[in-house]
């Protein structure tokens, strides 16, 4: 009976969509545009309902079916969007997501500290505890379901994250040999000229240059390799293909991104200082669901969105 039934939908952005038929409803589950927590109401009613009450069955399926091979979004980057959108998606599932940036904190400290023992301990679950606390965030943001224990599936494809975590590593750092190369070269000038009295003007020049360069050029790699994690943690293609769309995804909102990472990183900073290191627990997990929401807009899962039906 209900598949004569249509319904309206009120899409990510506030507005009122349809009519859809049970039919057209699972398709936009399925492709990822709507998920358990999306308000519908049947046309002529005035009661909305979470879209989960009705086909609560076809979104379990739907969480479960693999994607297709990311191609970056020919929409720009909504920056201020992303921010609002992360910053309400953590808002409406706080206990999970505190709970989960509480595990991945706690584990990454006793990481750090099994590190010193055991130099570069850190690594080997970095990577898999990344991607399991964003397919976690992307459950509940195209799902509006997920369990605690999601934050370990990343380990279910734990050679590829734990490759892609090093891939990231080894190209930050060679972003950043030409300005240790500058760095050295000031060095050696402020060691020449140690015999003069006074500061070594020449010198301070050189390491200030090498300086900025070097954070330049990390602020760079950074914005252009940023969802590498995210495309192989969500099984977007292989390996190559994460790689190559997350390249061409960062160039093409470069500025966007880079504006987010600057301004996600200011924010950590404060919080974290100001709640002498408390902080870090909310920082992860708001920071996780910003960039899952700059995700989602930068790789849809679907060439069609809501706002075309």
């Amino acid at each position: 009976m209900n598949d004569y039934k249509t319904y309206e939908m009120i899409g990510s952005d506030g507005e009122q969509y349809g009519p859809f038929t049970i039919q057209e409803l699972e398709e936009t589950v399925s492709q990822g545009r709507a998920n358990a927590q999306t308000q519908i109401r049947e046309i002529g009613s005035e009661e909305w309902h979470p879209l989960g009450q009705i086909i609560s069955s076809d979104i379990s399926e739907a969480a479960a079916q693999p994607l297709e091979a990311a191609i970056p979004s020919d929409q720009p980057l909504d920056m201020n969007k992303a921010l609002s959108d992360g910053w309400k998606l953590l808002k409406e599932n706080l206990g999970i997501m505190i709970g989960a940036g509480a595990i991945f904190f706690g584990i990454m400290l006793v990481a750090g500290l099994i590190g010193a023992i055991i130099p570069g301990a850190q690594i080997f679950v970095q990577g898999p505890l990344t991607g399991g606390f964003i397919i976690l965030t992307l459950k509940l943001s195209r799902h509006g379901q997920a369990q605690i224990e999601d934050i370990f599936l990343g380990f279910k494809n734990y050679g590829w994250l734990l490759l892609s975590t090093l891939a990231q590593g080894a190209i930050i750092f060679a972003s950043i040999i030409p300005g240790l190369i500058v760095l050295i070269i000031g060095i050696v000038v402020m060691a020449n000229g140690n015999t003069e009295p006074g500061p070594n003007a020449l010198g301070i020049a050189v390491l200030i240059a090498g300086g900025l360069l070097s954070l330049i050029s990390i602020l760079i790699a950074l914005t252009l390799i940023c969802f590498m994690v995210h495309l192989v943690a969500d099984k977007r293609g292989t390996f190559g293909d994460a790689f190559s769309a997350t390249y061409k995804g960062g160039k093409m909102n470069f500025w966007s991104l880079l504006g987010m990472l600057i301004i996600i990183g200011i924010v950590s900073t404060l919080v974290i200082g100001l709640t002498c290191g408390v902080g870090t627990l909310f920082v992860i997990p708001w920071s996780t669901a910003v960039w899952v929401k700059a995700y989602e807009q930068i790789f849809p899962t679907h060439s069609t969105t809501i706002e075309s039906q």
